[in-house]
Formats: structure tokens, C-alpha cells, sequence
């Protein structure tokens, strides 16, 4: 059996259909889905917002263009924001995403555990924040991966957004390897 297949197999027979976690753990088990389904909607939202998107379209071509009113949540942002609540959104989005994954798999490989579930609620805020500031570290060019103009084309913005949300866990991992072999350890002191 290949990898892949061994990750899509449960281990369990053919008509074995009937559900081995008690029904107080399904419970949770959709409280946690619909927290993370409301996360990601609430991130769409902010996608969507036809106020958002339009806005995005006019500061490619409109210089002086300072605000822009949110028609769905009714609040006006200041223009140079509106790629970087963007990048947020799409970093919440992979993030949850991310969960939406981790929750299927677990529940259907028999690994989902009571013990995760702050990981499971802080995962897509988390990776909306780290989405975001990855994007500020490349946009000011102290990472020379791209090029700070990278982030003023919408979709490559958003599609860089998801990838750092996404990847969220891989990419504080890296920062702390960075920071270990620049400052050292506690232990190296």
C-alpha cells in the first residue's frame, strides 16, 4: 500500500459504519467544526465584501483615494490598509482550512483528542497574524525572498495569504531556528 492510500484508509473493515467516539465527543467535535466554519466564513466575508473588492481595484488606478466604506461590516478603512486586512483574511482562511483538514483526518484515523482543542480554536487567528506579519517582513525586504511590489497585486497577495496561513506552524518553526542560530539558546548561555 502506497503512502497515500495508507493516509486515506482508517483501518477499519468494510461495513464497520458505526461510529466509535460516544455522542458527548461528537458534541464537541461539531462545536469545534462550527467554530472553524464561522472563521472561515467571517474571513470570506471580508474577502467578498464587494466595498473591499472594488476599493482594491480602485487603488490600482485611483492615486487619491484616501478611505473606503465596508458595505457589509460598515466601518471605513484607510486605503493603504485595505491589502494588508486582505492578507490577514486569506492567512485566516489557509489557517482554518488547516483545522477543517487536521479535525476530518483525526476524527476518521481515531486521533482526535480533547487535549488539541486550544490548538484547534487559536490556529486560524494565529495564522491571520502570522500571515500578516510574514507579509511585513517581506514587503520591507528584510527577507530578500520577493520583492516588497509582490504584495500590490491583489491575487498574489491573497495567494501568498493562504501560504503563510496555511503553513503557519512550518513557518514560526522557522523563525525560531533563525533566532536559535542568530541569539543562541538560554542553554548556550
Amino acid at each position: 500500500m502506497s503512502v497515500d492510500e495508507d493516509e486515506l484508509d482508517d483501518d477499519r473493515c468494510p461495513w464497520d459504519w458505526k461510529t466509535k467516539y460516544p455522542y458527548r465527543v461528537w458534541f464537541q467535535i461539531s462545536i469545534e467544526l462550527i467554530w472553524t466554519l464561522s472563521i472561515l466564513v467571517f474571513a470570506l466575508l471580508i474577502l467578498f465584501d464587494g466595498a473591499l473588492v472594488r476599493a482594491t481595484d480602485c487603488l490600482n488606478t485611483c492615486q487619491n483615494q484616501t478611505h473606503y466604506a465596508s458595505e457589509i461590516f460598515g466601518v471605513s478603512i484607510r486605503s493603504e490598509a485595505v491589502n494588508w486586512i486582505a492578507l490577514f483574511a486569506a492567512g485566516m482562511i489557509g489557517g482554518a482550512l488547516f483545522v477543517l483538514k487536521w479535525l476530518y483526518h483525526s476524527v476518521a484515523k481515531g486521533r482526535w483528542h480533547q487535549d488539541r482543542l486550544l490548538w484547534r480554536l487559536i490556529v486560524p487567528i494565529n495564522s491571520a497574524v502570522v500571515s500578516l506579519f510574514t507579509g511585513f517582513i517581506f514587503a520591507s525586504g528584510v527577507i530578500p525572498f520577493l520583492k516588497g511590489e509582490a504584495f500590490d497585486d491583489l491575487y498574489t497577495l491573497l495567494g501568498f495569504g493562504f501560504i503563510f496561513g496555511y503553513f503557519s506552524d512550518n513557518i514560526l518553526a522557522a523563525l525560531q531556528n533563525i533566532a536559535q542560530n542568530i541569539f543562541g539558546t538560554l542553554t548556550d548561555k
